[in-house]
């Protein structure tokens, strides 16, 4: 009795001369995809042997023993398909790349059968087997990295180097489970696009960890942004305050938050000269006196007016106010400066519109800087939907721009 074959897909047949040592049954098998074969009542008969000259003779023949003896021992376990995928794994790092010849062609196809396989645990083991494989055929890892089961996915999309950016920038854009944005970002080696993405994930645990891997390029700006984002997730300075070639603007942003174990990293850092060390250490005492001062004890309202009247309601207050998350002096310091309304500041800010709180700032004579600032700090602004500035400090609208931004809110000139 001969293996089954589909009526509507032919399946392929290999001239003697250039037979390889994989059976024509199981190409059948193969290529017509049936799940279920019905098992052959005898071993097929040996392939002719080939000249010694040809190449890769000997691990073509390893593949089609391995091939049959699936076969033979009853293609419906799964266990036998879990063997299957860990002998294939093994012989891959041996075959043509990409299935230049049929017998690789025949080991992939039988790969990616085994990656959509209805049984878990051959899908856990074709994903343990290969995720350490450099050469791993690009359909098939591709395929268990989207696998929906976490013990399927999770070693492919945190240690198979044959998962390209491209599969893992389109993985992170979908929006997966936590589990598997953690595991992305505990590759060896990540690039700034993927750490981009991982960093505008919102997922605080995924961002933390890419914090802490030394292998992860995380770019300028997206460190900016998570420096600022640090406002909102304290354990992230520590790790920020780690990062290797950490720009000294950006280490003297970390000093803004009062966390003493943050700037103790940062003055410890070697690669900081010693007035970059004193700007730390001053910004931080300057941060505690600010909470200790006599002053304290007033409303913020009430500071607020009296550093007005003594012309020291500027940017440095502002950020000692921030660093203590006193969004009441900011409110009040923007009406202040501003000269707006109390309540049409309140709406502004409550409104998490980017736009009109760049514009308040503009209008309050404060700098791009601070904008970004309030925006995430005093208006909550999701970083995502944060006005950036413009070449580092600049404003990125026109004044025009920013007037229109303020008449909707009633703010004349």
């Amino acid at each position: 009795m001969t293996a089954r074959r589909s009526p509507s897909r032919p399946s392929p047949r290999l001239p003697p001369e250039t037979d390889c040592g994989v059976a024509p049954e199981l190409m059948d098998y193969l290529f017509a995809g049936s799940p279920e074969p019905e098992p052959l009542q005898a071993a097929p008969s040996a392939p002719p042997s080939a000249p010694p000259s040809a190449p890769g003779r000997g691990v073509a023949r390893q593949v089609g023993d391995v091939l049959v003896e699936s076969r033979l021992a009853g293609m419906g376990d799964a266990d036998v398909r879990s063997t299957l995928a860990r002998k294939l794994c093994r012989l891959l790092p041996d075959l043509p790349p990409g299935g230049a010849d049929t017998v690789s062609a025949v080991a992939i196809r039988a790969l990616e059968q085994l990656a959509r396989d209805h049984i878990v645990r051959v899908r856990e083991a074709l994903a343990t087997a290969i995720k350490d494989i450099a050469c791993a055929p690009p359909t098939v890892v591709a395929t268990l990295a989207r696998d929906v089961e976490r013990t399927v996915a999770e070693p492919v999309l945190r240690c198979c180097a044959a998962l390209s950016d491209e599969d893992l920038l389109d993985i992170v854009a979908a929006a997966p489970a936590g589990w598997a944005l953690s595991a992305i970002a505990r590759r060896h080696s990540i690039g700034a696009a993927l750490s981009d993405a991982i960093a505008g994930s919102s997922h605080a645990e995924a961002t933390g960890i890419l914090l802490d891997n030394s292998g992860a390029v995380i770019a300028e700006p997206t460190l900016e942004s998570l420096v600022e984002r640090s406002a909102h997730h304290p354990d992230w300075r520590e790790k920020l305050a780690r990062r290797p070639a950490l720009p000294r603007r950006l280490a003297l942003r970390l000093a803004d938050f009062v966390d003493l174990a943050v700037a103790d990293t940062l003055r410890r850092r070697p690669d900081f000269d010693d007035a970059t060390v004193a700007e730390i250490a001053a910004t931080t005492r300057r941060r505690i006196d600010w909470a200790e001062a006599p002053e304290s004890a007033e409303s913020p309202e009430r500071r607020a007016v009296r550093l007005h009247r003594l012309g020291k309601l500027d940017e440095t207050a502002l950020g000692d106010a921030m660093s203590w998350n006193e969004t009441g002096f900011v409110r009040a310091a923007l009406t202040l400066r501003a000269r707006v309304a109390p309540e049409v500041v309140e709406l502004i800010l409550d409104a998490h519109d980017p736009q009109a709180v760049t514009a308040l700032v503009w209008r309050a004579g404060l700098s791009m800087r601070c904008a970004m600032q309030i925006q995430a700090r005093a208006a909550g602004i999701h970083p995502r939907a944060m006005l950036n500035a413009r070449q580092g400090s600049g404003f990125p609208l026109s004044s025009a721009e920013m007037a229109r931004h303020l008449e909707r809110y009633g703010i004349g000139p």
